[in-house]
């Protein structure tokens, strides 16, 4: 297919991938922070793979601008490269092990992990730049993810020895480029440049990225005769509106170049405001950038000890548990720990559970389990505890406590359970009823206190309802018709992330079938929005921060129930994926999922009969 023809720019693969994640019921987005670090950093592992051609098809395929036939490509591909792009979209590492930093470790060229082998960070003019690039000298089996502010893009060696350029927000895969200075000039006009008047400088961080190891003839700039040269005194302190230096550094956890600089005799630690050390310190956190968070922590030694505790505790309420194991290699800041512990205990389990990182919650339940024993988790902790995840909407946590403590469903009363899932049904939040009820081992004598009318079961997700009714609560037979109904108007949650009934190539090439249904959309929701007049609407915000609304799609036609069969029977052989892509799933869900718009109402939506 002529280049010319495709359009991939990010706006459209984002919208076209929450489009399906919305039909399908997933609690998830794919939003515009970090989108184009994800696909940039796509780009560089099927480019490393000789595969650019094919990433090119399978992006306008999702943008939707090229038609392609619905078997052009396997199902397991395009649901490979959903979830990847989900995986390195996230901007922070608070449920994995994985930042913005480090996240192409986890994907691998010819069984090889992707590794970042040369990185600099600076503000300087353009002509430096371009002689840095030249000086790089990017090899083949090399790509430069480079990343500013507010955008992410790479470059790769194209076979006539120029260079190419991926911009995610550029309707074309590759711009090229015959020399370093040309593409260095169109980086700052086109791909950089986000006013109406160019610097003359880029402040840009420079991430090479190979799955082989460097030979011993590849010779790189030396990182501190460039900090030498172009490093201002600016670029020394950090600032949120200035890249480059110390603030890049931190972000982009470049360890060797945050020693240079905080060892520089000029800037003297010890001497800095409090409020400076904590934003270096904070700044490395958000990120999870442990090694270079290591650098200020051990040059500060036994100095500015306030500021590093209470870092430590941002660190743990933030879930940055790679920054948490850093730290934890200081000894004072052990101690800290080990008092947190033993004294503190109740507060720094709350501290974690607010962090969501399950590696985090795992390690502290377990040491206070150790130093303080069961007892310690008494009904009020663990009410605590357990009210923390349903607001963070964090199911895995509740199964977590659990499994660490004995008789955990005999500790919560009747009542409270029943608390707790009403809220849970509140959040619209299906993982979290399911983990309540199995885990809390509600049974339906006690589920059948709830009280609901037929407004809830119009509000919120048809797989809490049928979760309730697996588990025997006992809906009027308007109420069961009502859910039946709900049911073929899309896929629950719980089903689709097993085994997904209609494949995603299906998806994409039918999108334009998929409308609301005005006349549905009044039988069975209190509030109804067309997808044309979606970008009409006033946002609803939670605490998040997040936007928040609803769409209801339904399909032209219905589906029979054989022909939703024969869709199962044929994915059976991508049957792994699916497994894999729902665990990716689980592990990714975070608070950022967007729940569905609320009606107000002065009444009470249910009620615990008691």
């Amino acid at each position: 297919m002529p280049r010319d023809n495709v359009n991939t720019e990010q706006y459209l693969v984002i919208r076209n991938l929450n489009n399906y994640l919305k039909y399908h019921n997933l609690p998830l987005k794919v939003g515009e922070d970090g989108i184009c670090h994800a696909l940039s950093t796509l780009y560089i592992q099927y480019t490393l793979e000789g595969k650019e051609k094919e990433f090119e098809k399978l992006l306008s395929f999702i943008a939707q601008k090229t038609p392609v036939g619905s078997n052009e490509f396997p199902d397991a591909e395009l649901f490979i490269l959903v979830e990847k792009i989900i995986a390195l979209q996230e901007g922070k590492s608070t449920r994995n092990k994985y930042s913005q930093s480090n996240s192409h470790e986890q994907l691998q060229v010819n069984g090889q992990n992707l590794g970042s082998v040369f990185q600099i960070g600076l503000k300087t003019n353009l002509d430096n730049w371009a002689q840095i690039v030249r000086d790089i000298n990017l090899r083949d089996n090399e790509v430069m993810r480079v990343s500013t502010l507010q955008h992410t893009i790479a470059i790769a060696r194209d076979e006539s020895g120029g260079y190419k350029v991926y911009d995610p927000n550029n309707s074309k895969i590759n711009q090229k480029f015959d020399n370093e200075r040309e593409m260095v000039q169109w980086l700052s006009k086109e791909a950089f440049n986000f006013s109406l008047v160019s610097s003359g400088t880029l402040d840009m961080n420079i991430s090479v990225i190979s799955h082989e190891p460097s030979p011993i003839d590849r010779n790189f700039p030396s990182k501190n005769d460039l900090l030498d040269q172009y490093l201002t005194p600016e670029q020394k302190k950090i600032d949120s509106k200035l890249g480059g230096g110390l603030h890049f550094a931190m972000k982009f956890d470049d360890a060797e170049a945050a020693e240079y600089i905080l060892n520089d005799s000029g800037l003297n630690l010890t001497h800095l405001g409090d409020d400076e050390v904590r934003c270096i310190a904070l700044c490395a956190i958000v990120r999870d950038s442990a090694n270079a968070l290591g650098e200020l922590i051990d040059i500060l030694e036994n100095e500015k000890k306030d500021i590093l505790d209470a870092a430590f505790r941002y660190a743990l309420s933030s879930g940055s548990a790679r920054c948490i194991g850093r730290f934890l290699e200081n000894d004072h800041i052990q101690r800290l720990y080990n008092n947190c512990i033993e004294l503190n205990y109740a507060e720094t389990a709350k501290r974690v559970f607010q962090g969501m990182n399950e590696q985090l919650i795992d390690k502290v339940v377990n040491d206070v389990l150790e130093k303080r024993g069961q007892e310690v988790f008494t009904p009020q902790l663990v009410a605590e505890l357990i009210k923390i995840s349903i607001e963070k909407q964090n199911s895995h946590a509740i199964s977590l406590l659990a499994k660490k403590i004995a008789n955990f469903d005999q500790i919560i009363s009747s009542n409270d359970c029943l608390e707790f899932l009403k809220v849970a049904i509140e959040n619209n939040d299906p993982l979290m009823v399911r983990a309540l009820i199995t885990n809390l081992n509600i049974k339906e004598e006690k589920l059948n206190c709830l009280n609901m009318g037929l407004s809830v079961i119009n509000k919120y997700n048809v797989e809490i309802f049928t979760t309730l009714q697996e588990k025997g609560y006992e809906f009027t037979p308007q109420a069961a018709e009502l859910i039946e109904s709900k049911k073929t108007q899309g896929i629950g949650i719980l089903k689709s992330l097993g085994i997904a009934l209609i494949r995603f190539s299906e998806f994409l090439t039918n999108q334009n079938k998929i409308q609301v249904d005005n006349d549905k959309v009044s039988q069975f929701s209190p509030r109804e929005v067309s997808d044309n007049d979606e970008k009409n609407i006033t946002p609803i915000e939670d605490n998040s921060g997040f936007p928040k609304h609803q769409i209801i799609f339904a399909t032209d036609d219905e589906s029979e129930e054989d022909e939703l069969k024969s869709d199962a029977q044929s994915l059976k052989q991508n049957v792994h994926v699916f497994k894999e892509f729902k665990e990716k799933l689980y592990s990714i869900i975070s608070s950022s999922r967007e729940a569905e718009t609320k009606t107000e109402t002065k009444e009470s939506s249910f009620n615990v009969t008691p």
